[in-house]
């Protein structure tokens, strides 16, 4: 855990973060957990959430609510040297990323952040800040700053997805043209994206090992709706959306009705085929707070996703979040969880994935959770922060021996 203290003036240093999830969802992914580590340090965070639309008052009403009040009363100080706010975009986005991502419409979304953040950093003190960017949405704004080192941090491979528009590709290759320092997820998406700027590096995803460990404390108590389901619960945690393998997941429940399978987590995409399974439930969306509640009722905890470019270039979280509860885990066979493969259940086919929770329902033994556990321990977000800290000294010694 990292111990907050207060930095010299020569040392510290200015952070803007570009468009990462929700501060407040239930989803708290590495850029949450790198403002807050810059933070502790002593160092002063400006965290800028994705922009949301004006159609979200009819999707998720209390969020816009809550994001409205953010943009016009912000930003919100959450403490010593972390402030958090919000935009709002003219055009509506779908995953994070506009459908219209031309020149005028990425324009006109940028518009109110481009003259906003450029004020805000001089109000917070942000001289010169090192800007990390989520997506390739936020180049008009770092155009418009003069930040002392441009990191792009690539957790998905956007430009794969089927649903973005083809532009945002041509878009995301300016942006990695303009980085200074590209970070990714896993390694095969550094293979993606190293051919096209040599400073890029992988850096995997990890976990706040102490918070999901709490799942094992005597006093930590599983949920109702979990508690008083009869059988074998087989869970989920995370956004229901479209990499998810539907179909596999429909056939498992129904092969096994005596076993529960339950997703925590907003939902995104058409999810028809398993809404009338019995033995499905779903949860919605839970505090992050709750989520080692939920875990301390899973008997196997699982990463279903679908085969394609994206998902093989992916590092999920979640299972850090699960290694660290010490759940069993059954998960598709990604590249980068290969090399956990005596650690979970790798699924290559969907018909294995009811045969490997099987397996993985018996392995709950006090030294597979032990192992589980100890390996956790070695991919906590700390030990990931303090390799992107090298990393950015580097880039920025480089760019101080370039002048």
């Amino acid at each position: 855990m990292i111990q907050e203290y207060v930095i010299s003036k020569k040392d510290k240093q200015s952070y803007l973060i570009l468009y990462g999830p929700t501060w407040d969802g239930a989803s708290q992914v590495s850029k949450h957990h790198l403002a807050k580590y810059w933070a502790k340090l002593g160092h002063s965070v400006l965290y800028v959430e994705s922009q949301f639309h004006l159609i979200s008052f009819i999707t998720r009403m209390k969020e816009a609510f809550r994001l409205s009040a953010r943009f016009i009363f912000g930003p919100n100080k959450i403490t010593n040297n972390l402030w958090i706010h919000c935009f709002p975009s003219i055009f509506p986005y779908r995953s994070g990323v506009s459908f219209l991502t031309n020149s005028f419409s990425l324009a006109i979304n940028q518009f109110i952040p481009r003259i906003l953040i450029k004020k805000l950093c001089k109000t917070l003190e942000l001289d010169n800040p090192v800007v990390i960017v989520g997506t390739a949405t936020a180049l008009p704004v770092i155009q418009k700053l003069h930040p002392k080192l441009v990191v792009y941090h690539c957790s998905d491979d956007y430009s794969s997805q089927p649903n973005f528009p083809a532009s945002f590709k041509a878009l995301e290759e300016k942006l990695i043209a303009r980085s200074d320092l590209i970070i990714c997820t896993a390694k095969a998406l550094t293979e993606v994206k190293a051919p096209m700027n040599p400073q890029t590096y992988t850096v995997t995803n990890g976990a706040d090992v102490d918070h999901f460990r709490s799942s094992l404390d005597d006093n930590t108590e599983i949920p109702a709706e979990i508690k008083d389901l009869s059988g074998p619960v087989i869970g989920y945690v995370g956004t229901v959306f479209e990499w998810l393998d539907f179909e596999m997941i429909a056939k498992a429940a129904r092969a096994k009705p005596e076993y529960n399978f339950v997703f925590i987590g907003p939902v995104t995409t058409d999810i028809s085929i398993i809404l009338n399974v019995p033995n499905i439930h779903m949860l919605g969306s839970k505090s992050y707070s709750s989520i080692p509640n939920y875990l301390k009722g899973f008997d196997v905890a699982t990463i279903p996703f679908i085969i394609h470019d994206v998902t093989l270039r992916a590092s999920p979280v979640k299972f850090y979040e699960y290694l660290a509860s010490g759940t069993p885990i059954v998960a598709t066979r990604l590249p980068d969880l290969e090399r956990f493969e005596n650690l979970v259940q790798l699924v290559s086919r969907p018909d294995q994935y009811v045969e490997s929770i099987d397996i993985a329902l018996k392995d709950k033994s006090t030294t597979a959770v032990s192992k589980r556990l100890a390996e956790a321990e070695k991919h906590s977000w700390e030990s990931r922060f303090e390799k992107i800290d090298q990393l950015i000294d580097l880039a920025l010694e480089k760019l101080e021996s370039s002048k």
